[in-house]
């Protein structure tokens, strides 16, 4: 019987309890520990999972060397931080999206990554949802010819996160665009063939975040430490002349909330919320709309392959290497804003 990966967990907030769920769903991987800055969350975490270690230090939790992985599962402002750390103590590691704070930052995960030649693999999920995988396979087949245009949809009407520290730009990096934009952003990019951008104009806004007096579909939020952006727009220019339209929101007033993209190439084109795919039968204009696509819980679907690539030491599926291009399209929207001109995606 080979034997399990050992897993640690750092950070038990919301989103570690999918990642743990999703090795318990591995047969050959098994959580042994866990660390968390509040001794109270990490204490219930260890409980509900039957996890045997726990800590309140990461440098405690990395000192077990049974360890062989990591789930880095900490706010933005932590991510390199803690990854590195992970990755010179010999630990493989998925680290939460966003990859950091900054392009600079995840470069100094991916030096740290070669240097200990572990694997790194950033948490975007929504590549494992069914529809993203299909449309991958569709795309790549040729059935939409080669795209050149595509849209990038994240919006919330009013849809602040009312917990943690989404509305803080020094622990955050941003709202929504760094949020829930790099979703959209990097599967829409990742549809397209990964295409190497070029420059950015972009531009952000701040309306009504910082403003009181606003209901959400997550509660009230505190508009008094709410300094980030409330929506953000921009055109990415890619080598070979492929475009992407980018529209990402916390709270702006359009008429519904939608977390979806556009794929277009010169036989056809792919869309998601709603979900259809466009193409030209027969000298008729068609559109279909796949069915029966699997159900996918994708957050235990990215730990699967994580677990199996080091398994298997065969590349990551999300690598970081390439997740760095994405933070450099959103490091550019938001230099762009500031800047109010196109700049160049560095």
């Amino acid at each position: 019987m080979a034997k399990k990966i050992k897993v640690g967990i750092i950070g038990t907030g919301g989103i570690s309890r999918l990642h743990i769920e999703g090795y318990q769903k591995c047969s050959n991987a098994q959580v042994v520990a866990a660390c968390d800055i509040l001794p109270k969350r990490v204490q219930e975490a260890g409980e509900k999972f039957d996890i045997p270690h726990r800590f309140t230090s990461v440098d405690k939790l990395l000192a077990v060397k049974e360890i062989d992985a990591v789930s880095v599962c900490t706010p933005n402002y932590d991510h390199m931080r803690s990854t590195v750390k992970a990755l010179r103590a010999g630990k493989h590691v998925l680290c939460e999206k966003p990859i950091a704070l900054s392009a600079a930052q995840a470069q100094r995960m991916i030096d740290a990554a070669r240097k200990a030649r572990r694997k790194l693999q950033i948490g975007l999920d929504k590549r494992f949802s069914s529809e993203v995988v299909y449309f991958k396979k569709l795309i790549d087949s040729g059935r939409i010819g080669k795209p050149y245009y595509a849209r990038s949809r994240s919006i919330r009407r009013r849809g602040v996160p009312s917990w943690g520290v989404f509305g803080q730009k020094k622990l955050q990096g941003g709202g929504p665009l760094i949020d829930i934009g790099v979703h959209s952003i990097d599967f829409t990019w990742y549809l397209m063939g990964c295409p190497r951008p070029l420059s950015v104009s972009g531009m952000t806004y701040e309306t009504i975040g910082a403003t009181p007096g606003h209901s959400g579909m997550f509660g009230p939020w505190d508009y008094k430490t709410y300094d980030v952006e409330d929506f953000a727009v921009a055109l990415v220019r890619f080598a070979g002349g492929a475009t992407m339209m980018i529209e990402s929101a916390f709270c702006v007033n359009l008429e519904r909330d939608t977390f979806g993209c556009n794929v277009v190439g010169d036989k056809g084109g792919v869309s998601m919320d709603p979900l259809g795919v466009q193409l030209e039968v027969d000298g008729h204009l068609t559109d279909c709309t796949p069915n029966h696509l699997k159900k996918v819980q994708t957050h235990h679907a990215e730990v699967a392959a994580f677990v199996q690539s080091i398994a298997r030491n065969k590349p990551v599926q999300v690598p970081a290497t390439q997740v760095i291009w994405v933070q450099k399209i959103i490091d550019a929207i938001y230099a762009s804003s500031k800047a109010k001109r196109e700049v160049p995606a560095k």
